[in-house]
């Protein structure tokens, strides 16, 4: 009989655990989609949005012990950790609106399925030293195609939510649009402040200003708040800490993982957002969105996938000398 290896184990059990933290995320943000598109059928998204953030901006403070040295990250990269809490802003606050009009599983995917179109535009201009390969050009005009059945979909009424007034459904394709450029956007930001040395604590610490000064400013102009029920303030917490919760999961549970096992992961996010529609009475399941969520999953694997083998691949090729520090800004 073999004597256990302890070593063994826990080096397979380290293993496992990054794959399950990233998927606890996407079945948490999948939830957070279901329940908040509930919720914002009774209140204002601004209101809800305030309060619930409010929480999260206390919590990260909070964690950030050294706040001297994060007053100084943010006066050191001013520029871009204002134009961080506008991608931030419009990339929380419009999904709400989105969700006030379409089901979770298709605001998530409308969105989902605009980023990788969004990053391929945008990152032209300002990361024109990233170009994307054939087939992820390929993928992002197979997500457009999905995009655009989920979309005649939903205008016709074969959504889970039923019929859209033509009203509610540009007010629900313009609020994904938003949330996926801001998405988008702030995806570089995060990756600009990361390269000038601000700590993923920092950034979260200085992300959400803007988003409750405005967010207070539009729920006392449109006079939409609520009253402030038991049932509400504990659920304003919940979701609050579930914010930084389900992103500190993702961070650290992303750094134990193989890229490609990550994107695997996260097309598992569409599917569990219709799953979880299930237990929302308000939403008929609809086929009609499954095949949308199922066509759009399978072409965001294809583009994730090659861009996961694009980046193994320049880590192999033979890198040249390294240059010297320039002392110019950043501008990638």
């Amino acid at each position: 009989m073999t004597s256990p290896d302890p070593a063994g184990r826990a080096r397979r059990i380290g293993a496992l655990a990054g794959p399950l933290l990233v998927l606890s995320y996407c079945v948490a943000n999948a939830a957070k989609s279901v329940v908040e598109g509930r919720l914002v059928q009774d209140i204002s998204p601004e209101f809800y949005a305030f309060n619930a953030f409010c929480v999260t901006q206390v919590l990260c403070l909070a964690l950030c012990r050294d706040h001297r040295a994060l007053l100084e990250s943010v006066r050191r990269c001013l520029p871009d950790v204002l134009a961080y809490n506008v991608t931030t802003t419009l990339s929380w606050v419009a999904v709400l609106y989105a969700l006030r009009v379409f089901e979770p599983a298709v605001t998530n995917s409308l969105i989902v399925g605009m980023v990788p179109v969004l990053t391929i535009v945008i990152g032209g201009r300002l990361r024109p030293q990233s170009r994307p390969s054939r087939t992820e050009v390929l993928s992002s005009l197979g997500v457009l195609a999905a995009m655009g059945y989920l979309a005649v979909m939903t205008f016709g009424g074969s959504s889970g939510t039923g019929s859209v007034s033509s009203g509610g459904f540009a007010l629900g394709v313009v609020s994904c649009a938003v949330t996926a450029a801001a998405v988008a956007g702030n995806t570089f930001y995060t990756k600009r402040l990361g390269e000038a040395g601000m700590a993923p604590g920092q950034m979260m610490a200085c992300r959400f200003p803007l988003l409750l000064v405005s967010t207070l400013v539009l729920f006392l102009v449109r006079d939409s708040a609520a009253a402030y029920s038991p049932a509400h303030v504990a659920l304003f917490a919940a979701l609050g800490l579930g914010v930084a919760g389900t992103l500190l999961l993702l961070q650290v549970g992303i750094t134990r993982t193989e890229p490609m096992t990550v994107s695997l992961l996260f097309g598992s996010n569409l599917i569990l957002t219709f799953g979880i529609q299930f237990f929302d009475p308000r939403i008929d399941q609809s086929a009609h969105s499954l095949v949308g969520v199922l066509l759009l999953t399978g072409f965001i694997l294809w583009g994730s996938l090659a861009g996961v083998r694009r980046a193994a691949s320049a880590d192999r090729a033979p890198r040249a000398p390294a240059a010297l520090p320039d002392s110019s800004p950043h501008r990638g």
